[in-house]
């Protein structure tokens, strides 16, 4: 059986490599990572942990309990990309040692840092369906959201650039003074210690943001919103191209993007499908108990 490894430093070339020949289905964990290299992407409490039986056989995982009531956990597996019940049974045993791993770094972080919000559970964002099928049968599974699709993007599939219905619209980025409003717009659980770090795009009218959208931590599109008397005329689709073209590229050279929408985002759905998005597979938010 393949032994765990850790580190709180960084990633290792041949993991990178890994999870690079799994993309897309290794994409949020991927981006995850690459952004433990951008500014504040890391703390002394990040962990990241590698399982390698073999190039077809191996799980990643990338923890920071500092980041509760956030998403505190990716994970991949590569059972989620390659069939096979060998394959499978392999991976499921090494999800379930990463979990052990987590489990034990909750004391040490508790006894260090004081009571976490949520004590012997962890979120886990992104959870492919597959595994989160496999936690519940293991009766693992303390809560899950609702299926939400993973969407992919390619470079070459995006439409051309969106030109800005009104002379008086301008593209800017979100500024520290907006952030109350756009935490106003959104039912994410999301703290301004986090949006302060993620990239963005804000289409302003006299300065004043109207619609808005960020990369996460894991480079997915989120928190797109565009004020309700300017909706219909392409923003958010706009906003969305440009994030893609112009700000993914801090976490990587991959001309790959992503976004989760939930399954009756019907709305949101659309715009993604306009900008060339296939929806690959399905993934849930999931808090698991340790």
């Amino acid at each position: 059986m393949s032994q765990i490894q850790e580190s709180q430093d960084g990633v290792s070339e041949p993991t990178f490599a890994a999870l690079s020949n799994h993309l897309p289905h290794s994409i949020a964990l991927f981006r995850r990572l690459q952004f433990m290299d951008m500014n504040g992407g890391k703390t002394a409490n990040s962990h990241v942990f590698t399982l390698f039986e073999s190039s077809s056989v191996f799980t990643v995982a990338y923890l920071d309990f500092s980041r509760g009531t956030e998403t505190e956990l990716w994970i991949y597996s590569s059972m989620e990309k390659l069939p096979g019940s060998e394959i499978e049974t392999k991976c499921q045993e090494q999800v379930l040692e990463v979990f052990e791993r987590v489990r034990d770094i909750e004391g040490s972080f508790v006894a260090a840092n004081g009571p976490r919000a949520t004590p012997g559970v962890v979120l886990i964002g992104s959870l492919h369906e597959k595994t989160l099928k496999f936690l519940e049968e293991q009766q693992r599974v303390k809560e899950a959201t609702g299926p939400h699709f993973k969407f992919i993007f390619e470079s070459g599939d995006l439409p051309p650039e969106v030109v800005l219905p009104s002379e008086d619209l301008a593209y800017e980025e979100i500024r520290k003074s907006d952030i109350p409003l756009v935490l106003s717009r959104t039912e994410i659980p999301r703290k301004e210690r986090t949006i302060v770090l993620l990239p963005s795009v804000a289409i302003t009218e006299n300065r004043e943001p109207i619609a808005w959208g960020f990369l996460g931590p894991d480079a997915s599109l989120t928190s797109l919103h565009v004020e309700e008397s300017h909706r219909g005329k392409g923003l958010a689709k706009a906003i969305a191209r440009k994030l893609f073209t112009e700000k993914a590229s801090a976490f990587g050279r991959e001309k790959i993007y992503h976004a989760d929408v939930g399954t009756n985002n019907l709305q949101s759905q659309g715009v993604c499908k306009s900008l060339g998005g296939k929806a690959d597979f399905r993934v849930h938010w999931a808090w698991i108990k340790l």
